[in-house]
């Protein structure tokens, strides 16, 4: 036997899992290095794209809720507009600020200062009510 049918008998080796080399020369090196810078910079602007994107949709999202929030004062403004420019509301402040009436009505303008506290309750002209069952006896059995 030869020696090259020897290595042909020989069980296969498992295969290694395949290595990436880095080169070794200076010009691979370079190569290298400005492939990382490249990498870096374009990972950073994205990043930045990404931020900027980010803080745009915040802001938007900021504006609704502030649209929303005015458009709902707004409705409440055009409501109190509404009964400012009707007759109840002008007839109101006529009396309040003018002390007008309507006709056949009589004003009665109180002074400040002149209004007296209402009278305190007195305990003995309340008296609590007989208990149910002694009324039911009272309306049926007459006693």
């Amino acid at each position: 036997m030869t020696s090259l049918e020897t290595h042909a008998r020989r069980p296969a080796a498992p295969e290694r899992p395949v290595r990436v080399r880095i080169p070794a020369s200076r010009g691979g090196l370079a190569w290298l290095a400005l492939l990382v810078i490249f990498g870096a910079f374009l990972a950073a602007q994205v990043g930045r794209e990404v931020y900027t994107s980010w803080s745009i949709g915040q802001e938007a999202e900021a504006a609704r809720v502030e649209i929303a929030a005015m458009e709902a004062r707004n409705a409440a403004l055009r409501e109190e507009l509404g009964y400012v420019n009707s007759d109840a509301y002008i007839a109101a402040e006529a009396r309040r600020l003018l002390n007008w009436g309507l006709p056949g009505e009589h004003v009665l303008i109180i002074p400040p200062g002149a209004e007296m506290p209402p009278p305190a309750p007195t305990e003995s002209d309340v008296t609590p009510p007989a208990p149910l069952l002694q009324q039911w006896l009272e309306l049926f059995f007459g006693q």
